[in-house]
């Protein structure tokens, strides 16, 4: 970096965990310009990667903005936050000029060669378009603007993530006057299809809509300009400073998020540099919070490009998938009496999970259902299941996690129904997050009382299981089933659990068991064995559990690390981490299971779970994870790990210097780890039929 006080990259013990998720976000915007990617598929990597720069400056770009004010200093990285968060800026603002020039330079001419062209400026709009965009505008735009004449003596509020216009208008008796004028994108779609000319497909932003219509209600002025804004808010939620229990405390929050302090301000570049001034003073925005960008904000609505049927080739669906060997038990519980199954969401169908529970709803056998919520589903079918278990007369208890960032009033909304229905709701633990997968069926026949546990990587979310790359495992086994009903209890009643000797759960024995088991694969390198260590996870943050790694590095034990975004772990540094890989993978699902796999002399321990390895993973939440046991499961992991660090096209490694290395297309198994599993599932589907 040009700026010698930024975070040393180059030398530092390890990558800053901003920069670090930067890099990974920017991996993703490269997907849409990956020749051998449909355009639409390409449209949605676009759409993603802004939507994840949002979140970002919403929560981490707030946070060093505190930690800088505050003239903080990060000793681990031997920098300033203020110098962190220039760098953190620069590399932002970096990608958010990319995006723009993909925009420019692949998708609009991409559309453009499919016969569909997305107007760029209002003022290129076709004749035979302006009836319609007239009556759009008249009918189902003008009943939502809310337009404010900026002076000296308002002070304008500008909502987080809102688009708006300021509109720089004059007459004969104001020579300059200015206009707040706000998009209602909230009630009305970003992207509007046109009538069709000859064979070509017409889409208008409403951006442009609005000018066209506003510039009809502003024909007494001249028009001197017309620039689109938008402001990004602090999102982070404190609870400290209110009574009360956790859900009201939450309720009150939310209400308030809107207004959180200023952490972008997007801006047409197009702007005068006199206007951009006034909006500083008129907006309360700090000069380095500015960010100019393009005529339109918001490049997150292109999820929800029209996209006419038929019109562009898109990625082949894979439909998920059954369990074979599960799906032939006609009852979940006796399957599970026999064996335990593994699930690999979206692969194999979520429905098994639906089923699982709607079985529990319906045996009269089944006496309780206890189950963790961290991300509900809008229309959650699980939820639905153990409102009516309540019903049917079961002891249904919920722990609904109300500080899972951005799905809090959904959360809370669910939670609120299921108490109405009669479930037992605990909610969040004071300073910790329950960020458990897990749900435990209680089942009492002939006097004979036996549990069921599901224990995941994922949320009980059957949107994100369409989405997410995830896996569950469904089990009778009592050892660890009673150890998962002591986490329960624990977050139903604060009740201290007995030493777990199986599930490593956070808060309690998780950090201690991790270096256990690294240290036995230290211990075993040191006598002369094959020390090695895979670990799959999201994020790798901590430095203690790094340190841990970097040792066994130093021992001679063999880590392969797969990490898809934040990792502050650096590799394949001499006598640091030069026995470390670190592999990102990117596909069409997006990479969400842990997994944790230690040799133990050829004898290998096998963990999954919900945890990553962050500071607040393994300190101010509740995660568990959890062992495989049965072989034919383990077996079934080392397949998927095995294609996840193999030389797939879209796959990469991290080097020491946090740049990502392309494998070389002739080294290449092919293109995609994620279709080579799926193909993988499927030939073992059709040999299970084929068996059977």
């Amino acid at each position: 970096m040009e700026n010698s006080s930024a975070p040393a990259i180059e030398t530092a013990k390890y990558f800053n965990r901003d920069l670090s998720w930067l890099s990974f976000n920017h991996r993703v915007l490269e997907e849409s310009i990956d020749p051998q990617l449909p355009l639409a598929e390409k449209i949605k990597f676009i759409a993603i990667h802004a939507s994840n720069l949002d979140e970002f400056y919403r929560v981490r770009v707030s946070h060093l903005e505190t930690l800088s004010k505050l003239g903080e200093f990060n000793d681990e990285e031997n920098c300033s936050y203020h110098d962190i968060l220039a760098a953190v800026r620069k590399e932002a603002s970096h990608q958010t000029s990319h995006l723009r020039s993909i925009l420019a330079t692949v998708v609009i001419p991409g559309l453009a060669a499919n016969n569909i062209i997305l107007y760029q400026n209002h003022q290129e709009v076709y004749e035979e378009h302006l009836e319609f965009i007239y009556e759009y505008f008249n009918t189902q735009v003008a009943s939502y603007l809310q337009p404010i004449w900026l002076t000296n003596e308002t002070t304008p509020f500008l909502e987080d993530r809102q688009l708006y216009f300021v509109w720089q208008v004059s007459n004969k008796k104001n020579p300059e006057s200015l206009i707040l004028l706000n998009l209602p994108t909230q009630h009305l779609p970003r992207f509007i299809s046109l009538p069709k000319i000859e064979d070509k497909h017409y889409v208008i932003y409403l951006d442009d809509i609005i000018r066209i219509g506003g510039e009809k209600f502003l024909e007494n002025y001249t028009v001197k300009g017309c620039f689109s804004v938008k402001l990004n808010r602090d999102a982070e939620l404190n609870l400290d400073e209110y009574s009360g229990t956790i859900a009201d405390q939450m309720k009150i929050r939310l209400a308030q998020r809107a207004f959180g302090a200023p952490s972008r301000f997007q801006y047409d570049a197009a702007m005068p540099k006199a206007l951009v001034s006034q909006c500083i003073d008129l907006f309360e925005i700090e000069s380095d919070e500015l960010t100019p960008t393009g005529r339109y904000q918001q490049m997150s609505d292109f999820f929800s490009f029209p996209i006419p049927a038929n019109s562009l080739p898109g990625l082949a669906k894979w439909k998920p998938l059954k369990h074979h060997a599960l799906a032939s038990y006609k009852h979940y519980f006796k399957a599970s009496n026999e064996k335990d199954f593994l699930l690999h969401f979206p692969y194999q169908s979520y429905d098994h999970v639906l089923i699982f529970f709607n079985q529990a709803v319906l045996d009269p056998y089944v006496t309780e259902i206890m189950a963790t919520f961290y991300r509900v589903a809008s229309d959650s079918h699980i939820v639905n299941a153990l409102i009516s278990a309540s019903k049917n007369g079961k002891k249904v208890r919920a722990f609904v996690e109300v500080k899972a960032r951005f799905d809090e009033a959904n959360n809370l909304l669910w939670a609120e129904k299921m108490e109405k229905a009669g479930i037992e709701i605990s909610y969040s633990l004071p300073d910790i997050k329950v960020h458990a997968k897990t749900a435990l069926i209680t089942r009492i026949k002939d006097g004979k009382t036996k549990t069921y546990g599901f224990y995941g990587t994922g949320n009980f979310n059957e949107r994100t299981a369409g989405i997410y790359s995830d896996i569950g495992l469904l089990t009778s086994n009592p050892l660890m089933n009673e150890e998962l009903k002591d986490v329960f209890l624990y977050l139903y009643t604060g009740k201290q659990p007995a030493p777990f000797n199986h599930l490593l759960v956070s808060q309690f024995n998780i950090i201690q068991r991790f270096k256990e088991l690294i240290n036995d694969e230290i211990t075993i390198a040191k006598n002369g064995g094959e020390g090695k260590i895979i670990i799959k996870l999201n994020n790798l943050e901590d430095s203690e559990m790094i340190d841990a790694l970097y040792e066994a590095s130093n021992a001679g034990v063999k880590i392969e690390m797969i990490v898809r975004s934040i990792c502050r772990l650096r590799p394949g540094v001499p006598g640091l981490s030069e026995n470390i890989t670190l592999t990102r993978v990117i596909g069409r699902y997006l990479e969400h299971s842990r997994i944790f796999i230690f040799n133990n002399n050829n004898a290998p321990k096998v963990f999954l779970g919900s945890s990553d390895w962050m500071e607040r993973n393994l300190r101010s939440r509740v995660e568990v994870v959890f062992p495989v046991y049965d072989e034919a499961c383990k077996e079934e992991i080392f397949s998927f790990i095995k294609l996840q660090l193999a030389p797939y096209r879209k796959s990469g490694l991290i080097d020491q210097h946090l740049k990502s290395i392309p494998i070389a297309p002739g080294s290449a198994c092919g293109d995609d780890t994620q279709e080579a599993f799926y193909q993988l599932m499927m030939e073992k589907q059709t040999n299970n039929i084929l068996l059977s």
